[in-house]
């Protein structure tokens, strides 16, 4: 299985605009990124598979949005 190499910073910035419901059009969004549609569909596809992350698209809205409410943990914590 390819791994593939995920910018957790990039990850961060979506997840932040999806909650500001601000992210604009898949295009807008790869351009504010500085990628490209691939990269932006890529790590898209990353978070809703690996990281469970409930995205869609709302062609009214013109943004992503999450189908319910929840958080990413990336905080490492001693146990």
């Amino acid at each position: 299985m390819n791994a593939m190499k995920v910018d957790l910073n990039r990850v961060i910035t979506i997840d932040a605009l999806i909650r500001q419901k601000a992210t604009g059009s898949p295009d807008c969004l790869a351009e504010h990124l500085n990628i490209s549609r691939r990269a932006l569909f890529d790590t898209l596809n990353f978070m809703r598979v690996q990281l469970d992350a409930p995205i869609v698209y709302s062609k009214i809205r013109r943004t992503y949005t999450y189908q319910e409410h929840g958080s990413f943990s990336f905080k490492y914590r001693k146990v």
